[in-house]
């Protein structure tokens, strides 16, 4: 019982340890908004003050600003640590602090310590009304008599007159860890700290060197490795702490940077190779845990090529690997104690409370850098103490060893079976865990990886076709909101049987998992995200397949007397035409997803033209402004003609951009991202503007017609969008009514009451209002009976084949017929061929338009055209009949 006892509170300290340690990637805390007024902080005349949680921080990501741009940066661009020891973990930015240090009715004489001796570069300004008083450059990488204080962490001295207030901005940079303990001191006081401090660090080295020269006589005597890799385990520890400190670089080698660089580089890979060699050795677990002693072989070997590449590899790189090392390697040693100690072996004991002391002296050092404890002299030297313990006890283990070594070695020998299927055990319940969504069982994005990997990169020659789908349920969102996380979670889980109930559409399908009792076509990436996979199938087949596959999911559940809406989306990626390795692809089909939700639940194909992080978009997005300033776009003029006599009506104005050296750009490339970016405000004005003027000629030659012109759903929430058309019609005398404004059934139905009202606001004023794209959307007829439509306009994609498609005539038909009974006229996009127009004027359409009456032209074009009208045959034999 005591046994299994102490190793629970050694699973514990463990679980304590790296707890904490993640805990380290989030140790800064800021506001959730912008600072707008800083604080000062009013200094104490003989007590510590801790500054942490008072700093300001600002993150130099280019390593670019100077003090002169920092200190003119506004206060909103400034952020407020929270935590006694802001700690930004690695990272390639300098982040530069400030604050505000006000003195009591007293001068004061100050030390403001930053007490993490590994900091490569930290420059610090002292500024009074503006103007910098004091300046100190230093670092681990510059000469230790650089320092404005020679000790061993950075001490800066500053001196306060009465009621005085001083502005401390500091830049501080480093290839290591970047955290900044901070506290200021009386210089008195700091100094008995401090004389404290080294003596406590004094005893502790002085023991540790003991105890080194104590076990290498020993080895020398005896010749047992256990005493050298224990001798070399202790050298490499004292280098490490008294590095970490400071110590060695203060007094052994202060005019050498790099040699302290290269030290603090040898140091962790040594401590971890030493520790590893002796655990396997002193622990036997080569008979007792062979695998585990294999696996600690192979950390050492690791470490021991750390070693060398610590004189080649850049500082980072080196020391993330060692750290990155260390983790999963401190995890085997730290486990290996409680191990062989469960498996019999006595002297174990040793090793397990010794390894039990370093770690709680490790949480207790990481709690008081968190903040969970307060920082005085235990805590700061606890990982000294822990350190020190741990050398002694091991110290003793080593001589309890020799002792009970053959009865250690039957009892490991027994307990390793044992320990052996509780591994395995609980290796497969983690591998479950890690694998598997825990609400409905269902594959996780690890397992869908694992899938998307083989299909890429094993069988490549054989699945070198094939289409990925996301599945998003949008609801489920606003059903949390309304029903609760744990009513949400269930109908989720009916969803998910949904999904496991379909066969027959799954035939197709990728098996993600198959198990003793489900086969499993779905994964499930996070919260209302599946992931669908349908192998050797062209775009159209998977759009085919998707829509198939939305009619059998978008019903809604029902639940507890409700049906609920799913907000279905689908995402469609395919490979190789949208990616050939797994980031792409996924990421692309993250972007159908999103375009997919954008449409209110529809099917998103991933293309380039609607990826928001497409390089040439935002590339376009500065050109398109440029454009608009240098007036180099170009409307172009489509005519509109009378089905009945042939009469022009009007046109439609079409931008076009022709770039120097990108050639010419679709609006349908530029517009959305326009519309998304901000500029879709001031080229709708241009067009606008260069489409009244051009009518405006026109005008005065022919007489009255309409001038169509598009907007967007983004335009009806300006709120000067109706004065801006009114005024420019009053400027180029303009009837109200000769204007016609065009918008997408989509942009009115995203949202319908807003745009209704708007867009009665502009009918008011006498201007039409018509419907683009009639068709191609999913418009409900209760809103187009709310708006003050003029007329329809029937997308061309019915227009193009009715002639050779039934269905697409029916359709029109259908609108023209229902557009009549409500009034509106109707227009026919896309007329590419007579017997398209002829079919159109059987059915009594109003108005048509398209490559077949004439191709878009630009405004000189038009009126030649216009003025040629009477006299060309086609319209001649159109009137006549």
């Amino acid at each position: 019982m005591k046994k299994h006892a102490l190793y629970n509170v050694f699973l514990l300290c463990s679980v304590l340890l790296f707890s904490n340690s993640s805990f380290a990637n989030s140790t800064i805390k800021t506001l959730n908004e912008n600072i707008s007024n800083k604080k000062q902080v009013f200094l104490n005349h003989d007590v510590e003050q801790n500054l942490g949680k008072d700093l300001y921080y600002f993150e130099d990501k280019r390593n670019e600003f100077s003090l002169d741009s920092i200190l003119k940066l506004e206060d909103s661009l400034w952020l407020q640590s929270l935590v006694a020891t802001p700690n930004f973990g690695y990272t390639d930015s300098s982040y530069w602090f400030h604050i505000q240090l006000k003195s009591s009715k007293h001068s004061l004489d100050k030390i403001l310590a930053i007490q993490y001796a590994l900091l490569d570069y930290i420059e610090l300004f002292v500024v009074d009304n503006g103007e910098v008083k004091k300046s100190f450059l230093t670092g681990d990488t510059f000469p230790f008599a650089q320092r404005p204080i020679r000790h061993r962490d950075f001490l800066f001295p500053l001196q306060f007159k009465a009621s005085q207030s001083l502005d401390v901005y500091f830049k501080v940079k480093t290839q290591g860890s970047l955290q900044v303990p901070i506290e200021i001191w009386e210089r008195e006081k700091f100094i008995w700290k401090d004389q404290d401090e080294q003596l406590i660090k004094a005893i502790y080295y002085g023991m540790l060197l003991v105890l080194v020269i104590y076990n290498l006589f020993l080895f020398l005597s005896i010749r047992e490795r256990s005493y050298l890799y224990y001798g070399g385990l202790v050298v490499s520890v004292l280098a490490l702490m008294s590095g970490a400190y400071g110590f060695l670089y203060q007094y052994l080698y202060p005019t050498s940077p790099y040699i302290h660089k290269l030290s603090m580089l040898l140091a962790v890979p040594s401590v971890m190779l030493f520790a590893g060699l002796f655990s396997s050795y002193f622990l036997s677990l080569p008979k007792v845990a062979p695998r585990l002693s294999k696996f600690l072989s192979f950390f050492n070997s690791l470490f021991a090529l750390s070693i060398v590449g610590a004189f080649f590899l850049p500082y980072d790189i080196s020391t993330r690997i060692s750290v990155f090392l260390a983790i999963p390697s401190s995890l085997v040693i730290m486990f290996a104690g409680p191990y062989a100690w469960h498996k019999g072996q006595t002297s174990a004991s040793f090793f397990t409370y010794a390894w039990a002391f370093l770690i709680t002296g490790i949480v207790v050092s990481a709690s008081s850098k968190f903040g969970f404890l307060p920082r005085n002299s235990f805590t700061e030297h606890a990982l000294s103490w822990g350190s020190a313990i741990e050398a002694l006890l091991l110290s003793f283990a080593l001589a309890d060893r020799f002792n009970r070594e053959r009865q250690d070695k039957i009892k490991a020998q027994q307990a390793q079976l044992e320990e052996e299927t509780q591994r395995k055990t609980a290796e497969e319940k983690l591998y479950t865990q890690a694998t598997h969504e825990s609400l409905d069982g269902f594959p996780n994005s690890v397992l869908f990886q694992q899938v998307l990997y083989r299909l890429l990169y094993v069988d490549s020659e054989n699945s070198s076709q094939f289409s990925l789908f996301y599945i998003h349920l949008a609801g489920i969102q606003e059903i949390s909101k309304t029903l609760g996380h744990a009513n949400a979670d269930i109908v989720l889980g009916l969803f998910s049987k949904r999904l496991l109930r379909l066969k027959n559409c799954c035939e197709k399908a990728e098996i993600i998992e198959a198990t003793d009792h489900n086969e499993f076509y779905f994964a499930h990436l996070e919260k209302g995200l599946f992931a669908h996979i349908i192998a050797n199938t062209e775009l159209n087949i998977a759009v085919e397949y998707a829509h198939e596959l939305m009619t059998l999911l978008a019903e809604p559940i029902e639940y507890k007397g409700m049906k609920l809406d799913l907000g279905l989306s689908m995402g469609i990626a395919c490979c190789p035409i949208h990616g050939k390795d797994i980031d792409t692809l996924t990421r692309h089909a993250r972007v159908a997803i999103d375009s997919a939700d954008n449409a209110n639940g529809q099917i998103g194909v991933y293309s380039s033209d609607i990826n928001p992080y497409n390089e040439r978009r935002l590339v376009l997005m500065g050109e398109l402004k440029k454009a608009i300033d240098n007036n180099t776009l170009a409307l172009h003029y489509q005519p509109i003609i009378s089905c009945s006599d042939g009469e022009m009506m009007g046109a439609e104005a079409l931008l076009r951009w022709n770039h120097e050296s990108l050639g010419f750009i679709p609006p349908d490339e530029f517009i959305a991202s326009a519309e998304q970016t901000g500029i879709m405000r001031y080229l709708t004005r241009w067009v606008f503007n260069r489409a009244f003027r051009d009518h405006a000629i026109r005008r005065r030659q022919f007489g009255p017609s309409t001038i169509s012109v598009n907007i967007s759903a983004i335009n009806l929430h300006e709120h000067d969008f109706e004065e801006c058309i009114i005024e420019l019609l009053e400027k180029y005398k303009i009837p109200p009514e000769e204007l016609i404004l065009e918008i997408t059934e989509t942009s009115v139905m995203k949202d319908p009451e807003y745009a209704i009202a708007a867009l009665k606001r502009l009918s008011n004023r006498c201007i039409k209002l018509a419907i683009d794209d009639f068709g191609t959307g999913y418009s409900s007829l209760t809103y187009i009976q709310q708006l003050p439509l003029y007329e329809i306009k029937i997308d061309r994609s019915f227009i193009q084949h009715m002639d050779k498609i039934t269905g697409d005539q029916i359709i029109v038909k259908t609108t023209l017929n229902l557009s009549k009974d409500l009034g509106y006229k109707v227009v026919a996009e896309g007329i590419e061929s007579q017997a398209a127009l002829n079919t159109l004027r059987k059915m009594k359409c109003d108005f048509a338009q398209g490559y077949h009456i004439a191709r878009p032209m630009t405004i000189e074009d038009l009126i030649r055209w216009q003025d040629d009208l009477k006299n060309d045959e086609f319209f001649t034999e159109l009137k006549s009949s």
